[in-house]
This record gives C-alpha cells, structure tokens and sequence, in this order.
C-alpha cells in the first residue's frame, strides 16, 4: 500500500473490478473515455484477467484515508522499459470523491511511485483541452504542459483537442504534498 496525505493506494482486486464495472457504464463515463456501446461482463472479466496478466500496466484502486472506501483507480500503461517512461491514466467512479483533492494526491503517489520504485524518467498524461479542472488536477500533481494535439480524439461527436502534460524524475520534487512525508526523498541521483 502507498500513501499521500489523502489517499492510499491499493492493489486493484477483482471485487473492486464489479464497481469499476458499474461506474464504466454512466452515460457520464462512456462520454469521458469515448465508448459508443456499454461494456459487457464478459468484456470486463477478459479486459481484467488481461490487465492481470500485463508486463507493462501498474494499477492502484484508490481509497480516501477518512473513510476507507474504494473511489476509482490511478494506472501507469505502456510502461517502456528502455524509455523509463509510462502514461498516467486516472478514473474517479464515485461522483462524492471529485472536488476533494483525491485526484491529485493519487496522482502525487503515483509519480512518486514511478520515480521511487519503478526509476522511471517520464511520466505523461492526455487531458481534453477542454477540461481545465482535470489540467488543474495534473498542474497540482507536479505534470507540466507538453503540447497541444489537434482534433486527437473522437468524443460525443465531435473531433476534441488534447493536451499532453508530463512530470520528468529531474523536475523539482517531491510535489508539495509529499515533500512533508517522513519517507519521500528525491529519486535517485542520475535518473
């Protein structure tokens, strides 16, 4: 288990699975990750017996510390070994988690995480341009804006720009909320 100031970070179970599952199919969240048709249960059980069984996926179930219950999930894909890199993704189901810090502290453990643990050099997110609360989440979290992708994803029928932000092991860190932790210290020298 990993913790921030506001959350822990857990292994990601298969109970755990049945409620990502019900929080995939909200309008809201068909909307948010660009899915036309709800997710079956056999879809579901296939995609997390295969994210099981992945070599390059990391995920955490995300729990508050004021109430110990399971809120969404924070992952690294397409974790590159040679690159030391991997792609942050984050999916807060539970409607009363959002606006509470949760999302960014999940965010500050796992880069502290990647750094610490796994010496990765990069990690990177996609965020719709169009979602400054979200880029603010990643802003807090220690990610920095990239770049901008014109017309990247198809979302709600309509071609959206993206923009990809980052956090480099050389950026200043630890983010603010670590930097109090007894145990976070500064990646390795070289990384």
């Amino acid at each position: 288990m990993y913790r921030g100031k506001l959350v822990s970070l857990r292994p990601f179970t298969e109970a755990e699975s049945a409620r990502y599952l019900e929080w995939l199919n909200t309008a809201e969240a068909a909307s948010q990750l660009g899915r036309a048709l709800p997710v079956t249960p056999m879809e579901h059980r296939a995609w997390y017996e295969g994210l099981v069984d992945r070599h390059d996926a990391v995920v955490f179930a995300v729990y508050p510390e004021v109430d110990s219950r399971y809120i969404g999930n924070v992952w690294l894909w397409a974790v590159h070994p040679i690159h030391r890199s991997a792609e942050l993704r984050i999916f807060l189901g539970d409607p009363e988690a959002r606006g509470r810090g949760y999302g960014t502290d999940a965010c500050r453990v796992l880069l502290d995480f990647s750094f610490r643990r796994l010496n990765l050099h990069k990690v990177y997110v996609y965020v719709l341009a169009s979602n400054p609360r979200a880029r603010r989440t990643f802003e807090k979290a220690g990610f920095r804006e990239e770049g901008l992708l014109r017309d990247e994803f198809y979302v709600d029928g309509s071609y959206r720009d993206v923009v990809r932000m980052s956090a480099l092991a050389t950026d200043p860190w630890p983010p603010p909320a670590l930097a109090a932790s007894e145990d976070s210290q500064p990646p390795p020298a070289g990384t």
